[in-house]
């Protein structure tokens, strides 16, 4: 069975559009709702604040690894419809030192396969990254200095067709405000393609979190600024929160 988590936030109506359940007889789908949205017929945890797409993906890893105990999981987004027979490719590739994606770069983490010791090897999603974009980067990076291999399946770009690029007025502020925030923890990038050297992807230049080498590569700051935007007042991350009162309140989940 193909255990399929789909974050959800500002595009579900066309996800229900393209998504049609009788194609999909050995998956099992659940959705993360960041975003208050009205979705009947599907199996759906809610939260009760957008937690941001780094927040989500934790969350969905938590559930996932902890909650359900699988071994493997295939993360997903409403903008990017990816086909059974292409999550039995993405699940064969998958492995503990493999991260296996969807489309090519720089869209891998549309659609993406992710096994439980990765994630407990590299460690949580940079919440730091605000809303959305860039925590795929910090991610990548973690990837790429403990040697875990990020494989795709070279599917084209244009499989996303970036909702929130189209709605959210001021998704290229929050972008710039999440590349200062990366560079400020890892440094330029020195990737020698110039395409990817001009759109900031790594590797960088830091082996360590904000070039301290005391820092472990998993280290994320609980900042001033994390704490404003998710009104931190106990320096827990957001997602632990969130995952706390779903398996202790089992009205927090609804099917």
């Amino acid at each position: 069975m193909i255990n399929y988590f789909l974050l959800a936030y500002q595009g579900f109506g066309y996800f229900s559009e393209k998504f049609d359940k009788k194609k999909y007889p050995n998956t099992t789908l659940r959705i993360i709702d960041n975003g208050n949205q009205k979705i009947e017929g599907y199996e759906i945890y809610k939260t009760k604040n957008n937690i941001g797409c780094a927040g989500g993906w934790n969350l969905i890893c938590y559930i996932g690894f902890e909650y359900l105990g699988l071994e493997k999981i295939i993360i997903g987004q409403e903008d990017t419809i990816v086909e059974e027979k292409e999550m039995e490719e993405l699940l064969k590739k998958c492995n503990e030192n493999t991260v296996a994606t969807l489309i090519k770069p720089h869209f891998e983490f549309s659609t993406f396969a992710l096994h439980k010791k990765t994630f407990i090897k590299i460690g949580m999603f940079d919440e730091n990254c605000i809303d959305g974009y860039c925590e795929d980067a910090d991610y990548k990076q973690r990837c790429y200095l403990n040697e875990i291999k990020i494989e795709n399946l070279n599917k084209p770009v244009e499989r996303n067709i970036g909702i929130s690029r189209k709605i959210n007025k001021r998704i290229y502020d929050t972008i710039a405000q999440n590349r200062i925030y990366i560079k400020q923890k890892w440094g330029t990038s020195i990737n020698k393609d110039d395409l990817s050297f001009r759109d900031e992807q790594p590797p960088y230049e830091f082996k360590h979190p904000f070039n301290k080498n005391n820092l472990d590569t998993s280290f994320i700051p609980i900042t001033d600024r994390m704490k404003i935007i998710h009104d931190l007042k106990n320096n827990m991350i957001p997602s632990q929160n969130e995952i706390a009162k779903l398996l202790i309140n089992p009205q927090g989940i609804k099917k």
